[in-house]
């Protein structure tokens, strides 16, 4: 694709796997499709967010006595929906989690090579972070954008996003190998609330709280140190049966006295839950 492309409306197919974890805004919107990721509980397999939603998820994975597993979408099934997009759009971008925790990607990018006109992106990371680069995208294709434009943006946004994971216990993904050296964060049973981030493309340890409260706090003081207070923030939490808790981070985000321009909320869909377990949240702040 040649850099100088302008893309419109009419033209772009914007193509998520389902970690990406989207509000139904994002999801419904007519440039936006999902191809979904799978999670298997035994000999039952469910695709995220289409046989298996959040609020039938949680209540299996707290009873199961296995973890359950995940998988990515095969090469075929990339190249068909390319196919699909591109009798309808000039140009497909097609975004994935980070390639250092799933194949995803991988899988995409084989698939591309069978389609003209196919940008396959690694964003580095996960959930609603993912939602959140594809409703700023979607707004500068609106106000006019180019090919060259729209990967330096996305560059800028993975540089500049603050990504900040609140786990009800570490057990989920230290069982899914999904986390590096974590044992400096463990201690739930005394209440100590560990705070994890994307670096390199991988969950890693960040901070750990004692409580709630501490942990409301570090956040907040988190963006203050990384955001400038003459600029707004554009916030997305996603979470695991707990909306509350969803939006007292977002509340902690506001306490920085930094004006929010944008914010949502939506729920950590079977995939990525996997890993999370009940009552995890994840946080995602730009400030453009």
């Amino acid at each position: 694709m040649r850099d100088d492309v302008r893309l419109t409306r009419d033209n772009v197919a914007i193509l998520v796997d389902s970690t990406a974890d989207m509000p139904e805004f994002i999801a419904k919107d007519q440039n936006v499709s999902m191809i979904p990721l799978l999670v298997r509980f035994g000999a039952e397999t469910y695709r995220d967010w289409i046989d298996i939603t959040p609020s039938a998820f949680y209540p299996r994975l707290r009873a199961a006595k296995e973890l359950p597993t995940t998988s990515l979408p095969s090469v075929g099934e990339f190249v068909a929906v390319y196919r699909d997009l591109r009798s309808r759009y000039d140009y497909v971008y097609s975004f994935h989690l980070s390639s250092k925790i799933s194949g995803t990607f991988g899988a995409a990018t084989v698939a591309a090579e069978q389609v003209d006109n196919v940008t396959v992106v690694d964003t580095g990371i996960c959930s609603s972070g993912i939602a959140l680069l594809v409703q700023r995208l979607l707004m500068r294709i609106e106000a006019g954008t180019t090919h060259q434009g729209t990967m330096d943006y996305i560059a800028w946004f993975q540089e500049n996003l603050i990504m900040l994971f609140l786990l009800d216990t570490l057990e989920y993904i230290v069982k899914g190998g999904r986390v590096g050296n974590a044992a400096g964060l463990v201690g739930t049973l005394l209440n100590i609330k560990p705070i994890l981030t994307f670096k390199d493309g991988l969950v890693t340890p960040f901070k750990k709280a004692r409580g709630e409260k501490k942990a409301m706090q570090v956040i907040s003081e988190t963006v203050a140190e990384r955001t400038r207070p003459d600029a707004p923030l554009h916030a997305a939490v996603a979470h695991a049966e707990v909306p509350d808790k969803a939006q007292e981070m977002i509340d902690a985000v506001r306490q920085t006295g930094r004006p929010v321009e944008s914010s949502f909320i939506t729920e950590l869909g079977s995939v990525i839950g996997t890993y999370g377990g009940p009552r995890s949240r994840v946080l995602f702040v730009l400030q453009e």
